[in-house]
């Protein structure tokens, strides 16, 4: 990489270039003396691909959503003081190392270029110019909020925190095989996030390459300064979603009188109080939603802004909520999240297990289970998760006594203590939002009478990907490449699981005299089981699922996992009757195949989509009742196969989005991967700098000081 000497003011400045290429998808390569030049390039490239995502989460670290979505973005202004993200990532910044420091300043001077450059992309001038504290600021209210504080801070304002536990509705899968089981002696690793295709969090594809050694191709939501998940020429990790039990609440005892004092070992504390402003702008319109990111973008921020001042108090066992029930305080572990994208930094750095472990113990990620491999044949899960060490003798995942200190936390688990699956010998680990004692052979996996019971493990369950995937992979004493494919892209139930259970309630009703139903009793009985395209009733129980999990008024999807949804008789018919009516009156069937229902509309086209939930290859779809079909709105969202081969210098990789690298429609690479996404290919990529110049072209050059 070429270092120039430039003149200036003071005399000779020696200046560093920033390269941005792009292959024929767009996907950017970004060149760097520094591993800051690289940030700064990724900054603009992401900001040409994504600039309004990239604002929304500025906006949000800022404390300004409320001027860009009024009274919704005020309540996101609202969450992040909450969560305490200001104090802590201006008294934490200090204590990143100074190469991450540059990285978070030097992206953010890249998005400042790129305002600057483009001033009408910029939704709210008041969110320039942006700074590191912002980006690191940034990381702290998305992980909190990841890790179900929002989900507790509203149990508790409904009057539920009794009952509050942390589900998500969200999955993604990573499976890594070593040569104890591949058939050409390679180690495989497949990297699958699924999350919603045009979600706020859009994954983004990048490669890095400095002379220091940032050398990797890799996922980015918006705003993120370092890669989530990845490969680098020695090693590669995938991430999924796990939620054990991160937040704690408590009710405090208050003094009768005073409102700020509360009772704590038989004397009584003082809250501390904070006053924060919101400004929320007045919209004329209403703004709709799909997973947080606004139908149609983010517009230019328009009308008068009211400011409203609100308080924040907090007490010893964390940030407090005031209800008629009483008043409730919330432990999480925010003080340990800045170091989150430390972590990922030297997570991508690493070039052995050795030095990915050390990694690990930053413990500044605070959620996802991992799924590693490397070149050295190393294979490794771990449930990763920043748990507090809780004394016995409390019901831990219930409201605890705020009135002692004995329920405080004292220390957080290490590495060295969560569950966790190193080179097993049957050469399998995988993740696939399931249960960490499922994560491998059984005579191999973690035990749960090992570990502590107050951590709510159980709600990780089993789940039907896990059984699937103990069928494909374990049927084999050798899995080949192709086989590792075919068992990623497997559409199919395993007959024992939540499904299958699901199923038999349907397939048991008596028969019955009604045409449409006993037609479709005869289409449910049938069934293999099947996602495929071709398969009638799959289309048929999307609908009558769906119905029936909203009748009984539990969250949609809750019928993929152990136990959660039994229904009585009576509904199981009212919701085939439903669902034979609705498909009968735009298909003139009562059971049309699943790829004549269920499609992604995309700049008014609709493309078929075959695929059911919580399967290996997922699709998440719900029904739209004005226009007669299952608009898809979730799956796979990045997919990343790697080889390690024994001798190569490089990894084989191959890749694919599901849409593109852009999230500007007016892109031509908006939707340029979704042919191949649609076939189930992916794209050759290569780890090999020479490679990449040979087939990309040069769209920037930046010099930087």
């Amino acid at each position: 990489m070429q270092r120039l000497l430039l003149l200036g003011l003071s005399g000779l400045i020696l200046a560093q270039r920033v390269e941005i290429r792009r292959d024929s998808f767009g996907t950017p390569y970004i060149f760097g003396v520094r591993d800051a030049d690289c940030a700064y390039g990724l900054a603009w490239a992401h900001a040409e691909d994504d600039f309004g995502r990239i604002q929304y989460l500025m906006a949000l670290a800022q404390g300004r959503l409320g001027r860009l979505l009024g009274k919704r973005g005020a309540i996101g202004d609202y969450f992040a003081h909450f969560t305490g993200a200001f104090h802590l990532a201006r008294q934490q910044y200090d204590s990143l190392s100074p190469a991450l420091r540059a990285i978070l300043e030097s992206y953010a001077e890249g998005l400042n270029a790129y305002a600057q450059a483009h001033p009408q992309e910029v939704v709210d001038k008041a969110l320039f110019p942006v700074k590191g504290e912002d980006i690191l600021r940034g990381y702290i209210i998305v992980l909190a909020g990841m890790v179900g504080v929002g989900q507790a801070l509203q149990a508790v304002f409904q009057g539920r925190a009794e009952s509050y536990a942390f589900e998500v509705q969200a999955g993604s899968n990573g499976i890594a095989v070593s040569s104890a089981r591949s058939a050409d002696g390679h180690t495989y690793l497949v990297i699958n996030p699924h999350v919603p295709l045009e979600g706020l969090l859009r994954w983004y594809e990048a490669f890095l390459h400095s002379e220091e050694g940032w050398h990797i191709l890799g996922g980015f939501f918006p705003g993120a300064v370092v890669p989530g998940l990845g490969t680098n020429p020695y090693l590669g990790w995938a991430m999924t979603f796990n939620w054990p039990d991160f937040v704690d609440i408590y009710r405090l005892r208050m003094h009768p009188k005073n409102p700020r004092l509360y009772w704590v070992d038989g004397k009584w504390d003082t809250l501390q109080a904070e006053r924060v402003w919101l400004h929320v702008r007045l919209i004329g319109r209403r703004l709709e939603f799909v997973h947080g990111w606004p139908v149609g973008g983010l517009k230019r921020a328009r009308g008068p802004v009211i400011p409203i001042r609100q308080k924040i108090e907090r007490s010893r066992f964390g940030p407090i909520v005031r209800t008629k029930k009483g008043v409730y305080a919330l432990r999480f572990a925010a003080e340990r999240f800045f170091r989150a994208p430390q972590q990922w930094y030297e997570m991508g750095k690493a070039r052995s297990f050795a030095e990915f472990y050390q990694a690990l113990r930053l413990q500044g990620i605070p959620l996802f289970n991992i799924v590693y491999a490397d070149r050295q044949d190393t294979i490794y899960y771990l449930f990763n998760a920043l748990l507090p060490e809780r004394s016995p003798g409390y019901n831990w995942q219930s409201v605890l006594p705020g009135d002692t200190t004995a329920t405080l936390w004292k220390r957080y688990l290490t590495i060295e203590e969560l569950p966790q699956v190193l080179a097993p010998k049957c050469g399998v680990v995988f993740s696939v939002n399931n249960s960490p004692f499922g994560t491998t052979c059984p005579e191999e996996a973690p035990r749960q009478a090992d570990f502590p019971p107050y951590h709510g493990w159980e709600w990780n369950r089993h789940n039907n990907r896990e059984r699937r995937l103990h069928e494909l992979i374990f049927a084999k004493e050798r899995i080949s490449w192709e086989d590792f494919k075919a068992i990623k892209y497997d559409r199919q139930y395993p007959r024992e699981g939540p499904i299958g259970k699901i199923w038999i309630s349907y397939a048991t009703l008596p028969d019955t005299g009604a045409p449409p139903l006993r037609e479709a009793l005869g289409v449910i009985r049938n069934w293999d089981l099947s996602g495929s395209g071709r398969s009638r009733a799959a289309s048929l129980l999307s609908l009558a699922i769906a119905y029936a999990l909203k009748k009984a008024g539990l969250p949609a999807y809750n019928w993929l996992e152990e136990g959660k949804a039994t229904f009585p008789a009576q509904l199981l018919w009212e919701s085939l009757r439903y669902a034979t009516q609705q498909l009968y009156r735009y298909y003139r069937d009562i059971a049309p195949p699943l790829e004549k229902v269920q499609a992604l509309e995309i700049k008014g086209k609709r493309y078929p989509f075959d695929g059911l939930p919580e399967q290996l290859a997922p699709t998440y779809a719900i029904w739209d009742e004005k226009r007669g079909f299952l608009r898809v709105i979730a799956g796979d969202t990045y997919i990343q196969f790697v080889r390690f081969l024994r001798e190569a210098r490089y990894p084989q990789v191959e890749s694919v989005l599901p849409l593109g690298i852009s999230g500007k429609p007016n892109s031509p690479h908006y939707d340029d991967q979704l042919p191949l996404y649609l076939k189930r290919q992916c794209k050759p990529m290569t780890l090999n700098p020479e490679e990449i110049r040979a087939r990309t072209v040069c769209t920037h050059v930046f010099m930087r000081p």
